[in-house]
């Protein structure tokens, strides 16, 4: 018997250690992915030498199929807010236009390095975790039978791209 439940031990720890390892392996892949957009999108403004973040939703100019193809590539699903709003302009007290939002890439104007030589914008993307399998588990124990959403998290990762005016 005493063989049997060192046996049991050692399975469950097996379990957790792979499940800890899987679990390390999907963040670190997720977070490689926003990095890689995020990158991806500064050279896209940089090389592009958008001047006016307004320029970017404009229909005149091709920049989102750019960054569709940006985030198609990727398989980046995450959107501008909680409703699925695939794009979004980002406006100050005053009303003026500071940033967008577009299928989950936010650029936003970087006011504390203005000068009038150069343009500066904050590239945001999120990486993120869903835990919807841990739900359905918790609903089988009694848990927490009445949760629709699955258990997540986000976080941002922020780079900087310089435009020079011309």
């Amino acid at each position: 018997m005493r063989d049997a439940f060192g046996g049991v031990f050692m399975m469950r720890l097996m379990l957790v250690f792979i499940v800890v390892f899987v679990g390390f392996g999907a963040v670190s892949l997720n977070y490689a992915k926003a990095f890689r957009i995020k990158n991806r999108v500064i050279d896209v403004i940089e090389q592009q030498e958008i001047t006016n973040v307004e320029s970017i939703l404009s229909s005149t100019k091709n920049y989102t199929d750019k960054l569709d193809s940006i985030i198609d590539d990727a398989n980046y699903t995450i959107t501008c807010d909680d409703t699925g709003t695939k794009q979004l302009t980002i406006k100050d007290d005053t009303g003026k236009v500071i940033g967008i939002c577009y299928r989950g890439i936010t650029i936003t104007n970087n006011n504390e390095h203005s000068d009038s030589d150069n343009t500066y914008y904050n590239v945001t993307t999120y990486g993120g975790w869903n835990l919807g399998f841990l739900n359905m588990l918790l609903a089988l124990g009694g848990k927490d039978q009445n949760s629709e959403s699955p258990l997540s998290g986000r976080w941002a990762i922020t780079g900087e791209a310089k435009v020079a005016n011309k």
